[in-house]
């Protein structure tokens, strides 16, 4: 095969194949994030954020929501089980940006008590980034703050689930080209 055969095929194979770019430019997002009451003896001593802020960081409601969501049958599943406690069931349509990099979206519960972003970025292969914290009293009866962290980077493929653990909370989110 000549090089210039090589090349053109794998010209093709990028374009065609590789789903890392959506197809008109954006995707739909979809993610819950969950509170689970599992026995574990990890000791927790996070008492104040440590999250890094972006600089560029977007809040959810600048992007418009989708017309419908694919995860509700888990959403359901979950709100049934005394094991979780849904906190946040948000979904929305973000553009790709420059470079396959999208914007950080802001990440927040009504009450406040979870915070934090969800980025999608194309390094290597489409990444996404989550980093979110849970604060919560610690349950000692002295009133102290204790600061949940899932700070999570991982490669991920279009349209499929993906569930993201901590000890006391998870987040399942799915991204889809649209």
């Amino acid at each position: 095969m000549t090089m210039l055969k090589i090349m053109v095929y794998s010209l093709a194979a990028m374009l065609f194949c590789s789903p890392v770019l959506a197809e008109n430019g954006a995707y739909q997002i979809e993610l819950i994030v969950f509170l689970q009451a599992m026995p574990n003896t990890d000791v927790f001593e996070q008492a104040a954020s440590q999250i890094k802020w972006p600089s560029d960081l977007t809040e959810l409601s600048a992007y418009k929501k989708p017309d419908t969501t694919t995860l509700d049958d888990s959403y359901a599943a979950l709100a049934k089980d005394s094991t979780y406690q849904p906190v946040l069931h948000v979904a929305w349509v973000q553009p790709v940006g420059e470079r396959g990099l999208s914007a950080p979206v802001h990440i927040q519960s009504a009450d406040g008590k979870l915070n934090g972003y969800l980025q999608i970025q194309h390094e290597q292969g489409l990444q996404m980034t989550v980093d979110l914290e849970l604060t919560s009293d610690s349950g000692d009866g002295f009133s102290k703050t204790v600061v949940y962290r899932l700070n999570e980077k991982r490669p991920i493929k279009l349209n499929e689930v993906y569930y993201l653990d901590h000890p006391k909370f998870g987040v399942i989110t799915k991204i889809s080209p649209l």
